[in-house]
């Protein structure tokens, strides 16, 4: 099953991002109710690792973590773009996340070894912007003080379906995190 490990967006802040999309003049607008920040991809995991995943998730202990969003940046290098609101990795942020990976390679789930870049994807695209899209997309990107926080108080295990229409992401566990 594909699935990943995520902070969950507030409605409300997710609903100040989704207000920002319009004015991002490139890419598909990720749907209100898909915004997340993702802890840990885990891609297409076997049943098994996912059910022993969830025992240890069950028992894990963490306290809630502020997020806090610092602008508009993208991932354009790569073939495709991919617009998002930068996440602050701050210490207490890093740390669950690292926590988080831990548990999932205990749980036999093979994660790529990469440097965490919190964030919350908002805009995707089959290709990178060239000529003016990338010009206007430059000019759309940078910090933003208006952009709204939270404290994440759960991490969530989800399974992502992709479809014509884009990945559908299905809640199948919560976890609470407690002072």
């Amino acid at each position: 099953m594909r699935a990943f490990l995520a902070l969950t967006i507030p409605d409300d802040v997710a609903a100040a991002l989704v207000s920002m999309q319009p004015a991002i003049p490139f890419g598909r607008p990720v749907p209100q109710e898909n915004l997340h920040l993702t802890l840990a991809f885990l891609d297409d995991a076997p049943d098994p690792a996912l059910q022993d995943l969830h025992d240890r998730m069950t028992a894990f202990r963490a306290a809630p973590v502020a997020v806090r969003f610092t602008g508009l940046d993208s991932f354009t290098e790569a073939e495709r773009g991919l617009i998002f609101a930068a996440v602050d990795r701050t210490a207490p942020l890093q740390a669950l996340h690292d926590r988080v990976a831990s548990v999932c390679r205990q749980a036999g789930l093979d994660l790529p070894r990469r440097r965490f870049r919190p964030h919350v994807t908002l805009m995707r695209a089959n290709r990178r912007p060239d000529g003016p899209a990338r010009d206007r997309l430059a000019g759309a990107l940078g910090p933003r003080p208006d952009l709204p926080g939270f404290t994440a108080s759960a991490i969530t295990l989800y399974e992502s379906t992709l479809s014509s229409r884009g990945a559908v992401h299905d809640p199948l566990a919560s976890y609470p995190l407690l002072p």
